[in-house]
């Protein structure tokens, strides 16, 4: 089923606003999940509304109206307590809050703590993109996937995103989890009924496992996989820094703490986020740079890709050109998606998705 943007961004709204949530901060989390789907993300877009926002608001778990507080404030930092609330609203506040101390002092940071989920990490890097700035982000979450040589799930899926303005070429936009997948992969394949690939996760023993019903009962891997041949310990070492920066420097949940079940009833404002803006006109003319940076991606392009293979990518292309298609066609929502949403909206009480007629 496809929809457009606007209808898709529309319900989303009815349905924050109808449990509480007031209308800038709902549309900042429509734009956030819809940005994903936009993108081809599934994992992190409309799909988790109803469960990983709705429900919580409902039961209490995420406060509906937060108080956030300035814990810490400098030129060029920023500590945001977001009081348990959504975290997109707190994390959109963050990143605008270092953009503009970027752009006075070319260079700033911000952290989040007391937070939830907050979609993409993309979206937050991409906001620094306008402003001809780099931008970075990072999250925590809980623990979901086991560090190198472990059995115990000790961190989460982690991931980090940077996003760099180019001239002609579109922007390089890296976004990546530092598990092999995100936990939301899991719930994708699962809801299509697909056996895993073989490396993502293991199961409650430690043994490879391709069931997608594993994300209930197993764990996620490191980034490179089991052990250390295929480079496991590195993404052990990025996930683990990821908390570091978030958790553990904006004096949030870090560590054991973070071991906690997924589920809708799940603990909530446990979440920390960082996020930083780099001014390149700070360091060099913008206009030199992104004639540069379309070289230097155009070369990755240009090279001969391997057999079987049509083209090389860089960071940022496929969810790029994606955008373009959905926003020309319609966003596509898989049926157990659509039926969740008009679950939901019945539910609530409010309209349906608007569909794009066949």
């Amino acid at each position: 089923m496809r929809v457009r943007e606007a209808d898709l961004s529309a319900f989303v709204e009815r349905s924050l606003t109808h449990v509480g949530i007031d209308e800038q901060q709902a549309k900042t989390v429509a734009d956030i999940l819809v940005a994903a789907d936009r993108r081809g993300i599934e994992s992190h877009g409309v799909a988790r509304l109803r469960w990983f926002y709705v429900d919580r608001i409902r039961n209490g778990r995420i406060k509906a109206q937060p108080r956030y507080e300035i814990v810490r404030e400098s030129a060029t930092a920023l500590l945001i307590d977001a009081d348990n609330g959504l975290g997109h609203p707190a994390a959109h506040l963050a990143m605008t809050r270092a953009i503009d101390k970027a752009r006075a002092s070319g260079i700033a940071f911000s952290a989040v703590r007391n937070s939830n989920h907050y979609g993409i990490a993309g979206y937050y890097a991409m906001m620094a993109l306008e402003y001809d700035m780099i931008g970075i982000c990072s999250t925590d979450s809980i623990h979901l996937a086991v560090p190198t040589f472990g059995s115990t799930k000790m961190q989460g899926t982690n991931p980090f995103a940077f996003a760099v303005p180019a001239g002609e070429e579109p922007p390089f936009v890296l976004d990546f989890s530092t598990t092999t997948v995100t936990y939301g992969k899991l719930e994708v394949y699962e809801r299509k009924a697909l056996a895993l690939k073989p490396g993502w996760a293991v199961d409650e023993h430690g043994n490879p496992t391709t069931d997608p019903a594993a994300r209930h009962w197993g764990s996620l891997l490191p980034l490179g996989g089991f052990g250390t041949e295929g480079g496991g310990h590195k993404g052990y070492g990025l996930g683990a820094l990821a908390e570091i920066l978030t958790g553990v420097l904006a004096a949030g949940w870090f560590g054991a703490a973070l071991t906690l079940t997924e589920g809708p009833d799940a603990p909530s404002g446990i979440t920390s986020h960082f996020f930083g803006a780099i001014s390149i006109e700070a360091l060099r003319d913008v206009r030199e740079f992104k004639l540069e940076m379309d070289r230097e991606l155009r070369t990755f392009k240009a090279s001969t890709p391997a057999p079987g293979e049509s083209r090389v990518y860089v960071a940022g292309e496929i969810e790029h050109e994606n955008e373009i298609a959905f926003r020309r066609d319609g966003i596509p929502l898989i049926g157990p998606v659509i039926d969740d949403l008009d679950a939901l909206a019945a539910d609530l009480g409010i309209d349906p998705i608007t569909r794009i007629s066949p």
